[in-house]
């Protein structure tokens, strides 16, 4: 049968899910592009049992419920995870650990009377190529055959290999990859690897990827680490060009940024009900916000302590321009008779605010009805956003962040498809305002 000088060869370990309709992973669309290449030419595909990496199949279904849905092995929403942080917490690796082997191949080519013939193996992986010529195998590589199959579902396993130096994609992937993040095509897991990737170019010296590709997923994130520039026209008159990161904190933010500043730079906190009205022509989205004042940093807040604010936001069907008014509570009921508009939901947050206390930034640090830990906004231009986040990840503590990275939902407001209210909303309050009061000091009164 194998007449020709170089015989193809495929070898691949986990595919059994991809087999059944699994996405979340590259291996199913490599196979059949594999199987399609070794039938136009001549060539050998040998299946390996090592599901997860070795670790067998019960422990890969444990690691996808990790990377799918967020959740441990007891059913707890611990946050969706990457390949190398589902193993950590399942099997208490501080390394990631790959323990594979292809000693059986040797075995069975020479089985098949083919172990001292040439093959072009189709493969990115690094190590399966040095292993096998390890084991006295001709090992030409070739990854030309492969069609690109990056997708927002396995995007995450083309960057755990970049993370890790394990393999090396030609220029159209890493292009893909680069699309699909910019247009913020990506999951949960691919956002965190991303990061890993980031803080790892960044911190370690010894970190062995291609200084190009370094260059590459550093612009990348660059890109991304802010939301897009909008126009805010303000009272029809003031125009501000700015930035929105936003993202996941936890309640660690508010001590981190205390330390940062040396002070209390919250000027007020308030409870706020967003509502969403959407134009029967399509052509804009309204948001209106009411804002009652719980607590005030002292006299360095322009707000009192139980004054209400309404603010009316509009915004084109880009979302690149704002027309930012303040309205009163009357405007605010009129939208619920103007036939032009649909009411669709209502938000309800507790908010602590910092306008004008901070330079170049504004932040806002939301706590929501049944979203975990809180939502952070910062308003500004692009430099000042990242400067003010760089300080808080190198200078102080970068765990304060869910991702270090704007998630474009939150940017939106697009916390929930529907009403979003505290079940018990005094006990919100008072948990909020007990944490407000921690941040008070005596200079601040």
């Amino acid at each position: 049968m194998f007449h020709k000088k170089d015989i193809f060869l495929r070898i691949q370990c986990e595919c059994l899910l991809g087999m059944y309709g699994d996405t979340h992973c590259d291996c199913e669309a490599q196979r059949i592009n594999a199987i399609k290449t070794i039938a136009e030419n001549e060539g050998i595909f040998i299946h390996l049992p090592q599901e997860g990496q070795g670790w067998g199949l019960h422990y890969k279904l444990q690691e996808l419920e990790l990377q799918v849905s967020g959740r441990n092995v007891n059913g707890e929403y611990v946050g969706a995870k990457n390949r190398d942080d589902a193993q950590r917490l399942l099997l208490g690796n501080r390394d990631f650990d790959d323990c594979r082997g292809y000693g059986i191949v040797t075995k069975i080519l020479s089985k098949l009377g083919l172990n001292h013939e040439n093959f072009i193996f189709i493969s990115e992986s690094e190590k399966k190529i040095s292993s096998l010529k390890e084991r006295g195998l001709k090992i030409t590589k070739f990854s030309d055959y492969n069609e690109i199959n990056v997708n927002p579902e396995n995007i995450s396993e083309y960057l755990i290999k970049i993370l890790n130096a394990t393999h090396n994609f030609d220029d159209k992937t890493i292009d893909k990859l680069s699309e699909l993040i910019i247009e913020r095509k990506y999951n949960g897991r691919a956002l965190s690897t991303l990061t890993s990737i980031v803080d790892k170019i960044n911190n370690d010296k010894d970190y062995n990827l291609d200084s190009k590709l370094k260059s590459k997923i550093l612009d990348i994130y660059d890109r991304i680490i802010c939301g897009d520039e909008k126009r805010y026209i303000v009272d029809d008159s003031i125009i501000k060009i700015q930035n929105n990161f936003s993202c996941k904190v936890n309640s660690s933010v508010f001590k981190a940024i205390q330390n940062l500043y040396r002070k209390n730079v919250f000027d007020r906190i308030s409870l706020e009900k967003i509502y969403y009205f959407e134009s029967k022509m399509g052509n804009q989205s309204i948001r209106i916000r009411s804002s009652k004042v719980l607590n005030t940093i002292g006299k360095k807040c322009i707000f009192m302590k139980g004054q209400i604010h309404v603010e009316q936001k509009t915004f084109n069907d880009e979302k690149t321009q704002v027309f930012q008014d303040e309205i009163s509570l009357s405007k605010l009921r009129s939208f619920f008779e103007n036939n032009n508009y649909d009411y669709t939901k209502r938000v309800e947050m507790i908010t602590t605010i910092s306008e004008g206390q901070m330079p170049g930034i504004n932040i806002y640090i939301k706590k929501l009805p049944n979203i975990e830990n809180r939502i952070m906004d910062i308003y500004g231009k692009k430099d000042d956003i990242q400067k003010f986040i760089k300080t808080l990840i190198h200078s102080l503590n970068r765990n304060v962040f869910n991702e270090i990275v704007s998630n474009s939902d939150y940017e939106d407001e697009n916390f929930t498809d529907y009403n979003l209210r505290f079940a018990d909303l005094d006990t919100a309050i008072k948990e909020e305002l007990a944490t407000y009061e921690l941040l008070l000091d005596k200079g601040d009164e």
